[in-house]
């Protein structure tokens, strides 16, 4: 499978950002794409674009901090407070019900949309190193005394679906978090 390098990154960012979509940091060590202003009619164009550069580009975890260090530099990022305040506790998350594990789908599903901000947060928690049983308990709201096996596994499953969003070819997000 095809890697790339690191000197592709200014390159790649200027491709992705010259389709429409966004793309910017989210704290030190993450960062996403979305289409959230591309009119739903044109996605579809949009994503063929992205899966171009996708592969003309080839796989890019590697290089997430990198990518997101760059975005940084250039003023693309969503900014998070110091770390010596607990940034992911101040996320809004989703009113709706934390499901028991998240969705396990190579599309961006409803529920992805409606927990976006679940997802920043959960990645915004792992890069500040907060214990698992933590955010379990203020992100996810399940009490990982009462049920541990629970809070575990819907933590692990929800950091899981999080990372692999902020790295896939696309996300069709709507949050306020892109705007």
């Amino acid at each position: 499978m095809k890697r790339m390098r690191e000197a592709d990154i200014p390159a790649f960012v200027q491709e992705v950002a010259a389709t429409g979509c966004k793309i910017c940091a989210v704290g030190p060590d993450h960062y996403l794409m979305g289409d959230v202003e591309v009119p739903r009619g044109k996605r579809r164009g949009l994503h063929k674009k992205l899966r171009d550069i996708d592969a003309r580009y080839g796989s890019r975890d590697h290089l997430r901090n990198k990518i997101a260090s760059h975005l940084r530099l250039i003023g693309r990022y969503v900014d998070v407070p110091s770390l010596e305040a607990e940034a992911w506790e101040i996320f809004p998350t989703s009113e709706r019900e934390i499901d028991d594990e998240a969705p396990d789908l190579a599309a961006v599903t409803a529920y992805d949309e409606a927990h976006i901000s679940t997802y920043a947060a959960l990645l915004v928690a792992e890069a500040q190193g907060a214990d698992w049983s933590d955010v379990a308990w203020a992100i996810l709201k399940i009490d990982p005394k009462r049920e541990p096996e629970r809070a575990h596994r819907a933590w692990a499953s929800h950091l899981a679906r999080a990372r692999r969003l902020a790295t896939s070819v696309c996300l069709e997000l709507q949050s306020d978090l892109l705007q």
